[in-house]
This record gives C-alpha cells, structure tokens and sequence, in this order.
C-alpha cells in the first residue's frame, strides 16, 4: 500500500489572535525597556503601555499586573537564550570550555538588558530563574564531559554553579561600561581558569597596614 505523502496544511492564526500576539509582543519589549531603565519597583504600567503606545485597558487583556508581565518578560527571554545557546554550543564540531564560555558570553552581552531587568528585578526567584538558566547549560556541558579530573562527577553541580556565576559577574560589570566585550571577557576569564590565581595569595599573608584602622573606613 502506498504511504500518503500529504503533509497537513499549516495552521494559520486567525487575525485577531495574529494582533494579539503582536501586542503581547510589543508590551513585552516595552517592559523590558522599562524595567531596565528605571527597575521593578519604579516602573509602572502607564510607563509600559506609553512605550508600546497602547492603552491601560489593553495591558490588562494580557496581563494580570506588573508582576505577571515582569515575570513573562524573564520566562520568555531567559528560554529563548537557553534555547539559543544550546543550539550554538551544538553546532560546534568540538564544544569544548572555552567554545561553551565564548557561546554564552557573546549572547549574555547582547542580551544584558534582560539580565538587567532579571537581576535587578523585585521577583526574588526570577533573579534565581537567570543564574539558573546558565547552571542547565553548565550541567549539561559537564555531564556529557569526557574527564572531569582531578574532580569527581559529584562535584559536577558545584562546578557548573561556579561556572554560571563567574558568567553573572561578568554581566553585571556590563550593566555600568560595555567593555571589555565579550571576546575580550572569555579570554580574561579563560586565563584565570588556566593559570589560576597567583601562588602568593596562598602562602604570603597580608601586610599589617591591611588591619589598620584607618583602612577600614
């Protein structure tokens, strides 16, 4: 018997859903505007539909409050990244620490808004949801590791928490200058981690002027 090769037609979204869509889209773009230039608390919903150039009733046919869009602003930003990322890092023929470094902080500097708004937000656990995003990525990369020595598997989460969080202090120094860029940044941070910190750290002590009170102003 013949296989049916038909495809089904694709869907096509009715007009009004296609207008809906676009003006969730342009609320969410506006938000993010917002709550990055003035924060959380500061911004307000008239802020937000003044930029997407609707009105008030309009933002409430799509969102419950100013929680509600803060918190589907960083759901559907931080996926998308997640989803970007991955697909990067596997296109690579040898996704390697440092190409995994690159990947990430080249998408975290173009996107450093919405880390912004994430990190800076009121929504303590949607500040967790950006760190979070990046330990997936960093936990998935160690498990599929050939060799994690002198480390154990075990401490594969811890390492991929370091990992999440050297990438969140690199994007908060650019939430006040923009450089170094992102290329830039992987080759400092991919230094500390080759020839890590300097010996003497470790074995000299500090000088006694470090304790003097007047230093510890």
């Amino acid at each position: 018997m013949e296989r049916d090769e038909q495809q089904s037609p694709a869907v096509k979204l009715p007009r009004g859903a296609k207008r809906r869509a676009r003006t969730r889209a342009d609320l969410l773009s506006a938000a993010r505007n917002v709550f990055a230039a003035r924060g959380f608390h500061d911004a307000t919903i008239s802020e937000i539909t003044d930029a997407a150039g609707v009105g008030v009733g309009t933002f409430y046919l799509h969102f419950h409050d100013k929680d509600a869009i803060f918190s589907a602003l960083v759901e559907d930003g931080m996926g998308a990244l997640r989803g970007r990322i991955l697909a990067e890092i596997r296109a690579h023929a040898r996704p390697t620490l440092p190409v995994v470094l690159r990947v990430i902080l080249r998408a975290a500097y173009e996107q450093r808004e919405l880390f912004r708004v994430a990190l800076m937000g009121g929504i303590a656990n949607r500040r967790f949801q950006a760190r979070d995003v990046l330990v997936q990525v960093f936990a998935q990369f160690l498990d599929h590791a050939p060799d994690l020595a002198p480390f154990s598997a075990d401490d594969s989460l811890l390492l991929a928490r370091l990992l999440a969080g050297i990438i969140l202090q690199s994007v908060t120094w650019w939430f006040e200058q923009d450089e170094p860029g992102a290329d830039l940044m992987a080759e400092h941070v991919l230094s500390v981690m080759q020839h890590g910190f300097p010996a003497a750290l470790f074995d000299v002590p500090l000088p006694p002027s470090f304790f003097a009170l007047d230093e510890l102003a």
